[in-house]
Parts: C-alpha cells; structure tokens; sequence
C-alpha cells in the first residue's frame, strides 16, 4: 500500500520525508532530525521489532518522555502492523504491572533513568514477571538481558527489506494502531484501542480547526501516554508535515525558554500549565511573536488566564482555542470559533467540528433539546474501537448506531455551543437536589484570586451528601479566605448548592488528563473524617 493513499498513520512520515526531505521535524535537548532522518529512523526501528519478534496485532510498549525516539518507535510500531502503547516514567511498579497485565505487550522500549531516578529495578521486575515479553530495549544503559537502543535499532539489517515491506503492505486502516490508558477517574484505568482510520480521522479535523500547516512547529511536553502528545500536538504534526519540540519535562521557565527560542507555534497545554508559565519572571519577558495559536483542554480555564493570553494575542494576533476532547474520542472533536469572545472561551467547549456528530439524551438515552441538561454523546469514524478486553464495559458505552455515550453532563445553547456540567459520576444529591459540581466550580473561579476549583460530594448523616469545595489559589493574587468564597457562592447559588466546606491551597493534585485529582481529594476527606 503506497504512502499516497495516506490510509495508515506512518503514510505521512514517508509522505513528507518524499515532499521535503531536508526540512526540520523532530528536536529534543539532545539533536534535531529531518524528514528523510526520521523516515530512515522508523524503517530501522520497525526492521529492529521484527527481529524482536513483533507480529502484526502484537502490542508495543515505550517507557520514557517525549523526546525524538518517541515518534520514530511510534510510527514503526504501526509499519509493522502492531498497536503502540506509552507509559509514563513516572508510574508506580504496580502501576505498571496493572497495564504489563492488560496489555501483554510483545516488546518494551524504555529509558533507564528519569529525574535521577534509576528505573533499572523496575525494568528486571517487568522482565522477570512478565515472561511474554520478547525483548526489552533499553536507552540509557542496558541491563542484563536486555538490548542497548541505540546498538540495536541502529544496525541496518538490509537482508530485513523484503520482510518490511511485506509486512507494511499487510497493514490495513481498520487495524489497531494506538493503546492509550484513561486517567482511572472512575476505578482502574481501562485500555482505549484507536486504529490507524481512527486516528487519521481526528487529526484530519483537528489540523484543519487549529489552523496547523507543515510550517507549524509544536511544543511537546505532554507524557507520552497522554491523548495530547500522541494525536492532538504529536500525529496532527505529522500530518500537516510540522515540526515537534520535544521537552523531556516540563518546567514553567524552561518551557516559555523553548517557546521563544524555537519559535513555536503553538502551544497545546492544560490550564494548570498556562498558571504555573504565568507564576513566574520569564512570562513577562518571553516573546510570543511566533505563536498563532494558545490551545488548552482537559479542564476549564479561570478568566486570569484567559484575559492574560487574549492580552498576548491582541498584540501578536495569536488565536485561542478551547474545545472537548477525551481519550475515547482520539482526541478534540469541538473548538471554539477563531473571533469567539472571553465569555465563550471559559464557559463554553465550542461547537461540534463537521462532519462529526453531537446531541445530549436523557437516561433513557433520548435526544434532549438545546438548553437542557443531559449526557453527551458522540458519533463518528474518530471513536475508538473498543475498550481492550473489557467488552462488556466498551458495550455500555457505544450502540448498535455507532454513538459513544460520554458519561459527560451539560448542555448545547442554541448556537450549538457545549456547556460541561460535569460526570455523571460526579453527581451528587443533598436532600433530595441534584447538584453538579461544575455550576459551582464556575461560580468559584470567578474570584480572581482563585485559578482552579473542584467541588466534591461527601456523604452527610441528614443531607445525604454535602459538598466540600477546593480552591486553588491563582499565581501571584491576593489570599482568599473560605468565608469570601461562601459569600460568593451564597449570591450567586441556591442555598442547597452552597458547599458546607471550603478548602484554599497553593496546588491541588492533578490527573494526567489535567483535570483536577478528585478522587484523591475524596480519599483525603475520608481519611479526614
């Protein structure tokens, strides 16, 4: 199958490396690649996997940060007909035992140290427990048993062409191409499998939407295993034929360094990001005049932030754009309008980008009309093929008629605009009243001394549940004081709304999505009481 018929994720990689060989497309701290290099590089990997013993449907792990590696072992993994997994350096053993034991992956790549921390004991731990392992390839000093990266995937193995080539021309757009972990909000995190038709189905959308173009160049600082630095930043790039700026870390400082030095267009960050950026010196003396678009998911933005970019943008003519994404979905799916104003870019996620479908349904899963709170769903060839080896969750999320039920509550205007409420598991009852949590975490991050804020239900001897909410503090403001926020809160809310505790801090755990931790503020609550 030519690279022309641009079916398959790597088709771009080849398609790119044809039109502009010498052009600039994947640097990390450590060098920079061209187009003809990074083609040359996922031949080389994906020659490497089949020596390894990779076969076509087998799964392919990659323990590290996002770096040049991470793209060029990516692609490779879909050349030769497996599925890609990442995994973040960050996770527990158990963590990975939990995922090793899911996944059976056939072949893990993986760093061997991360923020001076040696991972040598967990990588024996994975390679004595997990016998289905085929080979562990290990940059940063092999183990015993274990191959050296560069050493192994840098040798030419010419005699492999032929077999390379038989194997990319079996690979058809409806296999499975990219395994990615839900952040486990609601229990233990579940596989979300994406095919190549999938995968290309988003980017194709999203590129257009953002405004991407083979002179775009992206900042990647998102963990690997993270929907954003594989489809949203990573593969749109490729599409388009941009270019990745891979950052192991991210660090506020050094970040806004490698924006300006770079000359990144566009930066794809969570709001927590954009806070800790503006905490610091550098924000204020770092040139945005590359940028054209601020992006930002996984949670809402407070209205400092937002004023604080749209104050950039007057100046540069910088875009911003906001919208829904989710793992399930590959990706964003709606984005708000290049002239929207700062109401719509905080309280909204857009409109739904065409041809992808929308409508909100009752609990009986019939379609409600514009204004009216109920479930999302979604409908269109970016879903995600099923949860893996979980069909009877994947069944309670998708129909015979193709639609995925979100679990996320809220509501269209008229415009088509969508509104988040917040998850259906968020809801909680006091006395009888259904409250969503999201109304009164909008209320709260109206304060300007207050960035993010989560609202939780716990369980109340007379109420049934109360609310406790957390709020954290906007970099640089003023302090705010509990009785402030009740105030607020009282005003603008129904007095059944009105959280029964308020909680200030400087941070507030985070999950890899970027939304707020709350489950680990519940646990703490429970620990607590």
């Amino acid at each position: 199958m030519s690279w022309k018929e641009e079916s398959l994720t790597w088709h771009f990689v080849e398609k790119w490396a044809d039109r502009k060989p010498e052009a600039e497309v994947l640097v990390d701290e450590k060098g920079r690649l061209n187009w003809r290099e990074f083609s040359r590089g996922v031949d080389l990997v994906a020659k490497a996997m089949l020596e390894a013993g990779v076969e076509k449907g087998d799964v392919v792990a990659m323990l590290d940060v996002p770096c040049n590696e991470f793209p060029i072992v990516y692609m490779a993994a879909g050349k030769v007909g497996a599925m890609w997994l990442g995994l973040a350096p960050k996770f527990t053993l158990d963590e990975l035992r939990y995922i090793f034991n899911d996944a059976k992956p056939a072949v893990l790549f993986t760093m061997r140290e991360y923020m001076n921390a040696d991972l040598g004991e967990n990588i024996k731990a994975l390679v004595k427990e997990f016998p289905f392992l085929k080979k562990v390839i290990v940059k940063g000093g092999a183990l015993e048993g274990t191959e050296d990266y560069y050493d192994y995937t840098g040798r030419p193995r010419e005699e492999m062409d032929a077999a390379l080539e038989e194997r990319a021309e079996s690979v058809t757009p409806e296999d499975d191409a990219l395994l990615l972990y839900t952040s486990g909000s609601t229990g233990k995190p579940k596989g979300v499998v994406h095919t190549h038709r999938s995968l290309i189905a988003n980017v194709s959308v999203a590129s257009r939407e953002f405004g991407f173009n083979e002179q775009s160049r992206l900042i990647v600082h998102m963990p690997i295993n993270h929907v954003a630095a594989d489809t949203e930043i990573g593969l749109s790039s490729i599409y388009v034929g941009g270019a990745l700026v891979h950052m192991a870390v991210f660090e506020p400082a050094r970040s806004l360094e490698v924006i300006e030095k770079e000359k990144v267009t566009v930066t794809g960050q969570i709001p927590v990001m954009y806070l800790l950026q503006m905490k610091t010196e550098r924000f204020r003396s770092t040139d945005f005049s590359a940028v054209k678009s601020f992006v930002w998911g996984g949670s809402a933005a407070p209205l400092p932030m937002i004023q604080a970019l749209a104050a950039i943008a007057e100046k540069t003519g910088t875009i911003l754009v906001n919208g829904y994404g989710s793992t399930e979905v590959g990706g964003f799916i709606s984005f708000t309008k290049r002239d929207d104003g700062v109401e719509d870019l905080q309280g909204t996620l857009g409109v739904i980008a065409e041809p992808h479908e929308i409508k909100v349904v009752d609990k009986d899963r019939r379609e409600l009309a514009a204004g009216e709170i109920g479930e999302f769903a979604f409908r269109g060839p970016f879903l995600m093929k099923k949860y893996l080896n979980k069909p009877e969750a994947t069944a309670e999320v998708m129909d015979d008629d193709g639609w995925f039920y979100s679990s996320d509550i809220g509501y269209m205007d008229e415009r088509g605009y969508i509104y988040i409420t917040g998850r259906k598991s968020e809801m909680y009852k006091t006395a009888g009243e259904n409250v969503f949590p999201r109304e009164i975490e909008e209320v709260l991050e109206q304060h300007p001394s207050v960035g993010l804020a989560a609202v939780v239900g716990v369980p109340h001897d007379f109420f049934g549940e109360v609310g406790w909410a957390f709020a954290m503090k906007t970099p640089g403001a003023p302090d705010v004081q509990p009785g402030e926020l009740r105030g607020l809160c009282k005003e603008k809310l129904a007095d059944y709304k009105v959280p029964r505790k308020f909680i200030v801090r400087d941070l507030l755990p985070m999950l890899p999505n970027g939304k707020i931790n709350k489950p680990a503020l519940k646990r703490e609550i429970e620990e607590e009481k």
